[in-house]
């Protein structure tokens, strides 16, 4: 199953503008569309964002978790693998919502290429 293209530039508006809100939506809908795509059983989303809530340390892991994901995910979808997880963490560490403006560049370049073959349950 595909997931959904969404404008970057809206992704990282909607991170500055909801003070942090809409970042916990996007992670949740992201886990959720790599879940189905995947096929990772494994992978809760929701798990994720009430461990950001009792640890807040967490919230610097899920990029690291998530870019490993969107990995996997180009690799599936036959792509090159553009998602550098170290950079990726740099953005996030010091530019905040231009992390989330990466990860879903990268993101909408698998769901626009189709997705290769999807995880079959």
């Amino acid at each position: 199953m595909k997931g959904e293209v969404r404008n970057p530039t809206t992704v990282w508006i909607l991170c500055l503008v909801t003070c942090g809100i809409y970042p916990l939506y996007w992670w949740y809908t992201v886990g959720n569309e790599l879940k189905n795509y995947l096929g990772k059983e494994d992978l809760n989303p929701t798990m994720d964002i009430v461990i950001c809530f009792v640890c807040f340390a967490y919230m610097y892991y899920l990029p690291i978790k998530y870019g490993k994901l969107i990995q996997e995910a180009q690799q599936r979808a036959g792509m090159p693998n553009a998602e550098d997880q170290g950079m990726s963490f740099l953005i996030w560490m010091f530019l905040c919502a231009m992390g989330y403006k990466n990860m879903q560049e990268e993101l909408n370049k698998i769901w626009e290429s189709g997705g290769g073959a999807p995880a079959t349950f």
